[in-house]
């Protein structure tokens, strides 16, 4: 089934709930904390807007006795499914999501960008809301440009996929750990932002008002302005609940009414 990129919000929905960039890899407090979420949020949709694992090299991890982890997420994911819908979006991160997993979550796969539609009986800029990794607006950073060119490519994808899963594991490795040393020579500061001229570019050529993304791991909320075009641009945070000196893990709740434009909570994890 194809990603969607447009998803109109039923009457039956009051609440919804953001996610992104909380980087699973084994079992650990974020982990848990994830886990517990699934289980007890109120909320009538759940969307996971990328990076939700740390890795991804391909789907035939499931099921294999090395990758536990992941089956055990995507079992955990589906149990959450029998009670609300929850949206899927590939990050820069676990981008070799595929059909597979989706199914075996009970997931949907979600395009990059698409809309939410909050008020589709009468749809207004106001009430449609543009969602994205955040990756691929971040453009003033050509280095990770050029990177995500390459292997968002179906050929490079498809010849990745092709290989034996102990090397493409290794090669996931080694994608970390050059990714670390970047991380840690520039700091969450030194990434190159979200470029607000493309951002309102999008905004406007989806007819959208808000934009929210995860990715840059720098929470918070921004009125966008260039000339006549203006925006709300929104961010996820990322989630550490192993970092007990600045632990992380907000989800952004969206509160929908049939009157009014969305309004906005950001709920800690632990408290979701």
């Amino acid at each position: 089934m194809a990603p969607l990129d447009l998803i109109s919000a039923p009457a039956t929905w009051n609440t919804v709930d953001f996610v992104s960039d909380l980087h699973l890899q084994q079992e650990d407090a974020t982990a848990l904390a994830f886990r517990r979420y699934l289980t007890e949020s109120p909320a009538d949709a759940i969307f996971l807007l990328g990076d939700i694992f740390e890795m991804w090299v391909g789907d035939d991890v499931l099921g294999t006795p090395d990758h536990r982890f992941e089956t055990d997420m995507a079992t955990c994911l589906r149990a959450r499914t029998g009670r609300s819908p929850v949206y899927f979006m590939p990050g820069n991160r676990d981008f070799l999501v595929g059909t597979a997993f989706c199914e075996a979550a009970g997931v949907q796969m979600l395009a990059d960008p698409c809309v939410l539609d909050t008020r589709s009986q009468s749809p207004h800029p106001a009430t449609r809301i543009l969602l994205s990794h955040g990756d691929a607006l971040c453009i003033d950073d050509r280095e990770y440009m050029q990177f995500r060119t390459q292997v968002r490519s179906p050929a490079w994808q498809a010849g990745i996929l092709a290989r034996p899963l102990a090397e493409r594991v290794a090669l996931g490795r080694q994608l970390r750990e050059q990714s670390a040393s970047r991380k840690n020579a520039l700091g969450v500061e030194g990434y190159a932002d979200v470029n607000h001229p493309l951002a309102l570019e999008w905004l406007a050529h989806h007819d959208c008002a808000t934009l929210l993304h995860g990715h840059t791991h720098k929470p918070g909320q921004h009125q966008m302005q260039e000339g006549a075009r203006q925006g709300l641009r929104l961010v996820l945070s990322d989630w550490d609940l192993t970092d007990t000196a600045r632990p992380r893990g907000d989800i952004l709740r969206c509160h929908l009414s049939p009157t009014h434009a969305p309004t906005w909570d950001r709920v800690a994890a632990l408290h979701a």
